[in-house]
């Protein structure tokens, strides 16, 4: 340690400086889940050139300086990371200036070139202890591989380590005893290397965000990709009455065999597409051949062939991520090389298309055809048995023979698959005849709705968007009517009209059915459809001064029911008498039947999604509510600033304590309403747990949150329980408030609550011991203490 006045003037400056590059962080790693971003301080060059100016001790002095201005400025940190980063300090900068001494003779001379290596080994020790340190830290607290974490994140930052001391050593020995000026000189060759180093972290932050969007859009498109296939499938799987869920279930016998034989990742998302696409060639086929009873002759034949070939024309355009196209083409290939599209032998065929096979042909003969009864699932299985090695790749039906068995009694006991329908056999038609006759009317009508429809059922969860979407389905297979979706009311026996297309939308939006004598209720009654002449008393409806009534004349009602519960009608009304007939009411039935299990999972959606963002006690939103409200508002680059407010209550155990947590629960109830009474639209209060809460500001800064923060602890001090302690007398409440703002003390929820949480508990504690008295700041909360007399 320097003894003259000049030298400790000299430390003094290092000592300086020290305090002014500490603050100056580059950022070299940004954590999901985590606070804090890892950082590099400037001070290294100073602490370094310290140490060889005089000695480890001043090195750890100039360090610690730099580490705490580290720390304070400009946000401080937390108590525990603050002791961290002094303590690493202390200890790299007292091993690397021991290192250096060691290897230097124990001196400080720079006497020549041999000093050089004492020099570099000082740096890498420095380097090694610094980053090392943090990494095993970071890896303990993310459960990550420290050494993944220091390999990725801190061995590009070697070079900085080495260059400093570098620069450090060159001042020594160009101006020793001047050093400090010197120092003052190369202030600004400092700032350069902060520039850069923080202009390449930004930057490589930025590339880890856009990767990290790439991976989310890839997941957004996966989801698009299975949305769509899913209507195409099921619009093809009801263009064929016999064939209906045939997709589903060879869907589910293949995916079974090929994780049985060890298949995942690209191949088994190709077998789960693919089976459900494997018949999309049907398309081109004629339906009077698809359903022909009999025997199909040569040319007929021929033209069933080229499914697999349609199939894959009509994909080719499609770019999926998986290997889809092999599965649909050479789905019917066989392993001795007489199947077709294209005459594939052996291995030749691709393996995925290989166990599709096996799968579509044991769903096809245990599956009623138009010409053929369903076969049984031991016959099936004989079947695969004996033609292994020429129709089938033995390997596959050994596999497939494995698990079929196990997979079709689950489906029994889920009330589908072959087993299944061995035991309903009612359900089977009575005669060939009167099945094709029912199958060939309903196609003629209903295919183009229904796949019109299955889109509309697989592009959204939402009740309200599916509704609006299958209106206007309607309202295009339908046009000049009025089309209505209604539903029951919760805790009532009437209907309300939640969607309306069309005729009169005006008056219908809104309306609810009028009396027990309704139309619409005597359809819900009896189950049936209701055609017939338009009652103007059947609903009440909405007035309205700008919209000008048609007169409508003939009314079809048709109950919308899910297993046997009537969930509400769709209601079609028409200007002109007797407009609709009997193929209109067969082709809303359908529909209606088509549409009932997705109404009945959207209302079940939006229940539990209301569940799910709904506080139960107080009605208020949940923490996740208000977590996704930030995370949404802190990812929009055009959102304005605002506040999130943390507030906890004060003295509010001795009521649950001495009244019951009932009435503890009404306080919490009523002071809830409070809270909502003092916010403006835009703005949201929710519960955070227990008897903290949340209230997110829109708009609002500092000085909006402070007023606020005021302005509720006075509420919440003169809001009165109505309970009376025996010996205490009345109780009150107090409220204990701390606030963050967007961006300046985050850019996320995370950093935002711990900011606001952990100030507020600091002052709560600070004003319990009294620190605070007669402090009018209320950044962070006040605390009115225990219960008093009234």
């Amino acid at each position: 340690m320097p003894k003259s006045h000049a030298a400790l003037w000299e430390l003094g400056v290092y000592l300086f400086l020290a305090a002014l590059a500490g603050s100056k962080k580059i950022r070299l790693m940004r954590h999901h889940n985590a606070e804090d971003h890892v950082s590099m301080s400037l001070a290294y060059v100073l602490t370094c050139t310290a140490m060889l100016r005089f000695g480890p001790a001043a090195g750890v002095l100039v360090g610690v300086t730099g580490s705490l201005s580290n720390g304070l400025f400009p946000k401080r940190q937390p108590l525990h990371q603050l002791f961290f980063n002094l303590t690493l300090t202390m200890i790299e900068s007292w091993s690397s200036g021991l290192v250096f001494l060691w290897l230097n003779d124990n001196s400080l001379v720079l006497r020549n070139p041999g000093t050089y290596p004492a020099i570099a080994a000082s740096s890498l020790v420095y380097f090694l202890v610094n980053t090392g340190g943090i990494s095993v830290v970071l890896g303990l607290c993310t459960q990550q591989s420290s050494w993944k974490i220091w390999r990725e994140t801190f061995f590009w930052t070697a070079p900085s380590y080495f260059a400093g001391s570098g620069v450090s050593t060159l001042a020594m020995l160009l101006f020793a005893n001047q050093s400090a000026y010197v120092l003052i000189l190369l202030a600004p060759f400092g700032w350069v290397m902060y520039q850069n180093y923080a202009t390449t972290a930004a930057r490589t932050e930025e590339k880890q965000q856009h990767i990290e969007e790439l991976q989310v859009g890839q997941e957004h498109l996966a989801d698009l990709y299975l949305a769509t296939i899913k209507s195409l499938a099921l619009a093809i799987d009801a263009k064929d009455q016999y064939t209906h869920q045939h997709i589903l279930r060879v869907q589910r016998y293949a995916v079974a065999a090929a994780k049985h034989m060890g298949l995942n990742g690209v191949e088994l998302e190709a077998i789960n597409t693919g089976a459900l696409l494997h018949d999309i060639g049907k398309l081109g086929v004629p339906e009077y051949v698809l359903l022909k009873p009999g025997r199909l002759t040569d040319e007929e034949f021929e033209k069933i062939k080229k499914h697999p070939e349609i199939g894959a024309a009509i994909l080719d355009p499609v770019e999926f991520p998986w290997p889809v196209l092999p599965v649909v083409r050479s789905h019917h290939e066989k392993w001795d090389g007489t199947g077709y599209p294209d005459g594939l032998k052996g291995e030749e065929i691709p393996r995925t298309a290989r166990i599709l096979a096996v799968a579509d042909v044991y769903d096809a003969l245990t599956s009623s055809r138009s010409y053929r009864n369903a076969w049984t699932h031991e016959r099936a299985c004989e079947v695969l048995l004996k033609d292994r090695g020429t129709h089938f790749d033995p390997e596959v039906a050994d596999a497939f023979l494995e698990i079929i068995t196990g997979v079709v009694e689950e489906m029994a006991r889920e009330g589908e698959g072959p087993l299944f329908e061995a035991l309903n056999t009612a359900k089977l038609p009575t005669s060939k005849t009167e099945q094709a006759a029912r199958d060939i009317h309903r196609a003629s009508s209903e295919l183009w709705a229904l796949y019109e429809v299955v889109q509309t059922l697989s592009s959204s969860l939402g009740l309200e968007e599916t509704l609006e979407i299958l209106g206007r389905k309607l309202e295009a297979i339908l046009p000049g009517t009025a089309c209505l979706f209604l539903l029951k009311e919760a805790e009532s026996e009437n209907l309300q009209v939640r969607c309306t297309v069309g005729l009169n939308r005006e008056f219908f939006t809104g309306a609810s059915t009028l009396g027990k004598s309704s139309a619409t209720l005597e359809a819900v009654s009896s189950g049936k459809t209701r055609l017939g002449e338009y009652q103007s008393d059947d609903l009440l409806l909405t007035a309205s001064s700008s919209a000008q009534w048609v007169a409508l004349r003939t009314a079809l009602i048709v109950p919308i029911t899910h297993q046997g519960e009537v969930l509400g009608t769709i209601n079609l009304y028409h200007p002109e008498l007797n407009a609709f007939g009997a193929h209109d009411q067969q082709l809303l039935e359908t529909i209606a039947e088509r549409a009932a299990t997705a109404l009945y999972n959207g209302m079940l959606f939006d229940r539990t999604r209301s569940h799910a963002f709904t506080d139960p006690l107080t009605g208020l939103g949940n923490l996740r509510h208000i977590t996704q409200h930030v995370e949404e508002c802190c990812g929009d680059p055009n959102t304005p600033p605002f506040a999130l407010l943390c507030l906890d209550l004060d003295s509010f155990k001795p009521i649950n304590d001495n009244f019951g947590h009932q009435r503890g629960d009404q306080v919490l109830r009523d002071l809830s309403a409070l809270f909502l009474a003092h916010i403006k639209d835009g703005d949201l209060v929710a519960r955070y747990g227990g008897d903290e809460f949340l209230i997110f500001l829109q708009g609002s800064g500092a000085d909006q949150a402070d007023v606020l923060a005021k302005t509720l602890q006075k509420a919440v001090e003169e809001y009165d329980p109505g309970l009376i302690h025996p010996r205490l007398g009345a109780l009150h409440l107090g409220v204990s408030i701390g606030y963050a703002c967007f961006p300046t003390d985050g850019n996320d929820f995370t950093m935002l609550v711990s900011t606001a949480d952990v100030s507020m508990y600091r002052e709560k504690t600070e004003r319990k011991l009294g620190t605070l008295a007669g402090s009018d700041r209320l950044h962070f909360g006040a605390e009115f203490g225990l219960p008093r007399a009234a």
